[in-house]
């Protein structure tokens, strides 16, 4: 899988169970800006995802 942020590759488990998301229950709607025709609002919510153990991904480096 190509990761910008990484020098050479990264290798991810396919198995299944290496990885949740953990999306929250705290669902919440924003105000952004109002003008005469048209009000702007955003919707937002927590999400958390997590790596179960170490050997869910490893990153394959030159040399």
């Amino acid at each position: 899988m190509w990761a910008p942020g990484l020098d050479g590759a990264l290798v991810l488990s396919k198995r299944g169970g290496d990885f949740v998301l953990e999306v929250g229950q705290d669902f919440s709607i924003g105000y952004t800006r109002h003008d005469a025709e048209l009000v702007t609002l955003y919707l937002e919510e927590s999400f958390n995802f997590r790596v179960t153990g170490p050997d869910a991904a490893v990153v394959l480096t030159e040399g």
